[in-house]
């Protein structure tokens, strides 16, 4: 018997792992049914041929790591990948949908669901990234079509993240331009004292590992992430990061 539903809202595969993926192993070992939606299928990713063909494999590779995060199923939304910022995308990419109607599919989720709880980015989209942004409004959109009891906005800690990045370069002897660190940029996550919800997802760090490993596409095994040994894979991916919006939740049972 299930507690009820929460649904986590991303804007490409790898980013449910990334930042919600021991949040949401830990909701599913308490009996919460998590339904994941991404908003495209990351069709502008950062390795592979591009465009359809690579965004196919990415739906797989997303159906992977929900599965083994313990996610009930994954939708997706159904628009293209809008790219980083600066880069074209085209008529039905994310960032130019309408954000009504994007809205109304989610919400439309939110009721077959019974969802009591929506997961998203803050407002920023955690590091500014265009579909981020969108899936953030498109989040609020929804929750004011169909309110849920719980809205949690996805950010990282950026002091913590000052701390960890200066233990990986001084401690761990890595260099200062590690490709895939820069967690400390000023524009990233929030400080905090803004952060309402810290989940500790350490009791199933490997479970999220192996999610975030199974988008072998953008995370393959020679990456910064995965090279990290346990301790510091750890202290960067050990905790998940929340702003709330209404009452304490499911996350706060965690």
């Amino acid at each position: 018997m299930t507690r009820g539903a929460v649904v986590v809202f991303h804007a490409h595969p790898d980013d449910e792992a990334i930042f919600t993926g021991g949040s949401i192993t830990l909701l599913a070992q308490q009996g919460w049914r998590v339904v994941v939606v991404l908003a495209t299928s990351g069709e502008l990713g950062l390795a592979g041929p591009g465009g359809v063909e690579l965004g196919a494999h990415r739906r797989q590779e997303a159906e992977r790591s929900a599965a083994l995060l313990g996610a009930h199923r994954v939708e997706f939304l159904g628009y293209s990948d809008s790219g980083l910022a600066g880069s074209p995308g085209d008529d039905t990419s994310f960032v130019r949908a309408d954000v009504d109607e994007a809205a109304d599919r989610l919400a439309d989720v939110l009721d077959r669901e019974a969802a009591v709880a929506l997961v998203t980015y803050d407002g920023d989209g955690i590091y500014g990234h265009p579909d981020h942004v969108q899936a953030h409004r498109v989040a609020v959109a929804a929750a004011d079509r169909r309110p849920v009891a719980h809205l949690y906005e996805a950010t990282v800690d950026r002091e913590y993240l000052h701390f960890v990045e200066t233990h990986l370069v001084v401690e761990a002897g890595l260099p200062e331009r590690t490709p895939g660190l820069g967690l400390a940029a000023t524009h990233i996550g929030r400080p905090t004292v803004l952060i309402d919800t810290v989940c500790d997802v350490r009791p199933v760090l490997h479970v999220k590992r192996q999610a975030m490993a199974s988008h072998a596409s953008q995370i393959p095994e020679t990456s910064s992430a995965m090279r990290l040994d346990h301790a510091d894979f750890s202290a960067v991916y050990g905790f998940e990061w929340y702003l709330r919006h209404g009452p304490p939740g499911p996350l706060e049972g965690l």
